[in-house]
């Protein structure tokens, strides 16, 4: 038995490719899943650009006295971020943000929109932007009370 193994001096061919085609699967695996995380965590700062776009019209909105936010759709402005270190995207991702105010009421216990002014407001802070080939929005909502 122990002769067997003298005369065996090294890999075979077959072993070798093995090997080789084994470690290009291998890579060729991590590859895919490296862009994967990567695309993901783009989408996710996208996301929280988005949020943090919203976020900061509706703590100004929030600072504001009731009167001063009339009815209607009343703001719609764009926010540029480069992106051009990203792998996902080149040149600049466009954030579109709009400003709805609606006039709200209570009827039956449940909120509706109202024709006219009951000293509530439905504000509505909505950005766009578009990611990948697709649309993507994001909205915050809150509603504001006259002051008694």
């Amino acid at each position: 038995m122990l002769k067997c193994f003298k005369n065996k001096r090294g890999f075979t061919l077959i072993e070798i490719c093995l090997g080789i085609l084994l470690l290009g699967y291998s890579m060729i695996v991590v590859a895919k899943l490296f862009g994967s995380v990567t695309m993901s965590a783009k989408a996710s700062e996208f996301e929280t650009l988005a949020s943090n776009f919203a976020r900061a019209k509706m703590e100004d909105l929030k600072n504001r006295d009731y009167d001063s936010l009339p009815e209607g759709v009343w703001t719609s402005d764009v926010w540029a971020v480069d992106v051009t270190k990203g792998l996902t995207q080149k040149g600049s991702l466009m954030f579109n943000r709009q400003v709805k105010v609606t006039y709200m009421q209570t009827v039956g216990g449940v909120l509706t929109a109202s024709a006219i002014d009951q000293g509530l407001k439905q504000v509505s802070v909505k950005v766009v932007w578009e990611e990948r080939g697709a649309q993507r929005n994001m909205e915050y909502v809150s509603l504001v009370a006259r002051g008694i």
